[in-house]
C-alpha cells in the first residue's frame, strides 16, 4: 500500500521533541509564553503530557513566533538542546552509538521522530574523501527552512565535537546568504562555512566516519533503539509530498516522469497532485529541474561521467541541451566544475 505523505494539518510531531526546548530558550531571551503560542493550536497544559502532539503547521508558525525575537543563536542553541535531552529517545540512542557512522544511521531512519519536514541524503565525494550529508524540504516550510537547515546541522555538529571533540576537515555548504551573521555561525559551528551554494549540506571526513565516539555504550543504544521503534506507534513515518516526488523521480531516471505517472505512483490524480504541489510552494517542472541540477552536481563530483554520459543519465537528448542547462543552474559549464573539482 502507498505510503501517504503527512500534511500541515497531521499531528506528526511530539512537544517533547523540540518544541518544549524552543520554548524554554525563547522565555528566557524574554518572550512571554503566551504570545510564543500566539497562532498555534498548542495550550499551557498541552506542555506537559508525555506523548502530547502537534500539528506541522504549528511547528512551523512557532518558528515564525520565535524568529520576531531577533535572536540568531535560536536554532544552533535548539540544535545542541535537542541532541544533549534526556526525554528524547532518538537523541540518546545518538549519544550512545558505536560511531558516527551508526549515530547518522540511526537519525536517518527516525528523522521522522523530530524533522519530518526535511531528508537527507548521503553520499562518498571520493575526489576529497569525504562522506556528505545533504538536506532537501521533504514539505513546503514557508520561510522556515534556513532555521530547520541550521538546528539540523547545528544538531549533527554539537554530537562530533562532544563525542569526538574535534570538527577539524568539517565542511558546510548552506544555501542561503550570508547576511552578514559569518561570526555566529563560526562561534556555534567551529568549521568551515561557504554560504549562496547550490545546497545545504555537510561533508565530513572519511577517518572521522569510523572513529569510536566517547560515549559508546552497545546496551544502551539498544534500549534507546527499542524506545524509537515503540514511539513509531505514536509518530508513524509518513514522509512529506516532496520527499515522495523526488524519491520517484530520482529513481525513474533517465526516464522522466510526467505529472500523471508520479501522481498515480501516489495513489491521487494529476489534478490533485499539482494542488497538493501548490500547497508546499512549489510546481512539477521546478521540482524536476531541480532533481536533475542536484544529480548533475553529485554526478560530477565523482569525476568519472563525460558530458554525453551525464546527458543520457539525466534524460536529455543531447549534450548540449545538458550544458545549456547545466549553465542555466550554476552559471558555469560542466567543464569549467570538473576543472574546479581537479577532475581531467
Amino acid at each position: 500500500m502507498q505510503q501517504r505523505s503527512f500534511g500541515y494539518q497531521d499531528k506528526i510531531l511530539l512537544l517533547q521533541h523540540g518544541s518544549s526546548e524552543l520554548l524554554a530558550l525563547a522565555q528566557r531571551r524574554g518572550a512571554s509564553l503566551s504570545k510564543l503560542l500566539t497562532g498555534t493550536g498548542i495550550f499551557e497544559q498541552d506542555l506537559h503530557k508525555p506523548h502530547g502532539r502537534l500539528h506541522h503547521n504549528d511547528w512551523l508558525k512557532l518558528l515564525q513566533n520565535c524568529q520576531q525575537l531577533n535572536s540568531p543563536e535560536l536554532p544552533f542553541l535548539l540544535g545542541s538542546a535537542i541532541v544533549n535531552s534526556r526525554y528524547i529517545s532518538l537523541c540518546q540512542s545518538l549519544q550512545a552509538a558505536a560511531n558516527l557512522r551508526q549515530a547518522l544511521s540511526q537519525l536517518c531512519y527516525f528523522r521522522h521522530q523530530l524533522f519530518p519536514a526535511v531528508y537527507p541524503t548521503v553520499y562518498l565525494q571520493p575526489s576529497q574523501q569525504t562522506i556528505t550529508l545533504e538536506l532537501q524540504p521533504a514539505a513546503g516550510l514557508n520561510n522556515q527552512q534556513p532555521f530547520m537547515i541550521i538546528l539540523v546541522f547545528s544538531l549533527v555538529l554539537a554530537l562530533i565535537r562532544q563525542q569526538l571533540a574535534t570538527s577539524s576537515g568539517i565542511r558546510v555548504q548552506l544555501q542561503a546568504p550570508c547576511n552578514g551573521q559569518q561570526l555566529q555561525y563560526q562561534l556555534h559551528w567551529g568549521c568551515q562555512i561557504s554560504f549562496s551554494q547550490p545546497c545545504n549540506s555537510i561533508s565530513i571526513p572519511l577517518p572521522l566516519w569510523q572513529q569510536p565516539f566517547a560515549d559508546a555504550n552497545a546496551e544502551r543504544f539498544r534500549a534507546a533503539r527499542r524506545s524509537c521503534l515503540q514511539l513509531n506507534r505514536v509518530l508513524p513515518r509518513q514522509r512529506g509530498l516532496l520527499e515522495q516526488v523526488c524519491r520517484l523521480q530520482q529513481r525513474a531516471l533517465p526516464q522522466l516522469l510526467t505529472l500523471e505517472q508520479a501522481a498515480g505512483a501516489l495513489g491521487m490524480t494529476g489534478n490533485s497532485l499539482k494542488r497538493q504541489l501548490s500547497l508546499h510552494q512549489t510546481n512539477f517542472a521546478r521540482l524536476l529541474d531541480q532533481i536533475r541540477r542536484d544529480q548533475a552536481r553529485r554526478l560530477l563530483q565523482q569525476g568519472r561521467y563525460s558530458n554525453r554520459q551525464l546527458a543520457q543519465q539525466l534524460g536529455y537528448s543531447d549534450e548540449h541541451n545538458f550544458r545549456r542547462a547545466f549553465k542555466r543552474w550554476t552559471g558555469l559549464l560542466p567543464s569549467d566544475v570538473k576543472g574546479l573539482l581537479n577532475f581531467n
